[in-house]
């Protein structure tokens, strides 16, 4: 992994990209320049030499313009980022079958309904698995502050997070969730709905750095819905502070995965 790993998005930018979240399907959709952007869409990540080339306006028609042309680009690179996750029998299920009403379209109204609705379903699926993943941040730093041992180090006044990142893990050979290699399963899911990422911690009282690692899975309180999408199931942190090094493992897996399971997705 290389050593700084920004959140993706369609809308560049070498800043903290925890303040610039998806505008996408994430649901946590963030205004970057307030109502304003500038002349080109998102702020440029490149400053242009060529003075005659700024293109400010205060055409309104204008900036809705880039403002929904930044939210959909957005919500398509996400998807497209992520399009290997839809992957799945039955995804391809879905396409196969609304192919086939669209071929059946025209003998029948039974057949206009099933596209009409297979081909809502196959978009609305798509655009799910492709949906990015989130974490509860308030959870985070509640977690965080409650363990002795980095409270001496991070204070809730004095901390600052330099970066952050998160993704969904690749295939299906966690050796904690067998569920995900039943048939059934595979039939779903591509993977088994889990994420890994961090968050780099700074202290500008302390001048301690703490890289926070953290991996989640789905859980469900329920056979039916899960109930928490991104459970943290794994936790621990690294910490540098006066050259010196030391770990501290916050919420480890093998004391969750005692009392709780893994959801597995179907539809």
């Amino acid at each position: 992994m290389s050593t700084r790993a920004y959140r993706r998005s369609y809308n560049p930018s070498f800043y903290n990209q925890r303040f610039t979240t998806s505008q996408g399907i994430d649901h946590n959709y963030v205004h970057n320049v307030a109502p304003f952007h500038a002349a080109e869409g998102c702020a440029p990540s490149k400053t242009n030499r060529d003075p005659s080339k700024f293109k400010f306006s205060d055409n309104l028609w204008k900036n809705d313009y880039w403002e929904w042309r930044m939210r959909v680009g957005d919500y398509i690179y996400q998807i497209f980022n992520r399009l290997h996750r839809s992957n799945d029998g039955w995804t391809r299920t879905l396409i196969g079958w609304t192919g086939f009403s669209f071929l059946m379209f025209n003998q029948a109204f039974i057949w206009k309904f099933h596209l009409f609705f297979f081909s809502l379903t196959t978009l609305a699926r798509i655009r799910d698995k492709g949906a990015e993943p989130t974490m509860d941040e308030v959870w985070v730093l509640d977690t965080v502050f409650a363990n002795e041992k980095l409270r001496k180090l991070f204070s809730p006044d004095t901390y600052h997070i330099m970066d952050y990142d998160q993704e969904w893990d690749a295939g299906r050979d966690n050796p904690y969730f067998p569920e995900y290699r039943q048939p059934i399963a595979k039939f779903f899911n591509t993977d088994c709905n889990t994420t890994t990422g961090r968050y780099k911690f700074g202290d500008l009282e302390s001048g301690a750095t703490m890289t926070l690692h953290f991996k989640t899975m789905p859980f469900s309180n329920n056979k039916y819905n899960f109930s928490e999408p991104f459970m943290v199931y794994d936790m621990w942190a690294e910490v540098q502070h006066e050259g010196k090094y030391f770990t501290e493992h916050i919420v480890k897996a093998e004391e969750i995965l005692k009392t709780k399971r893994i959801f597995v997705l179907w539809h």
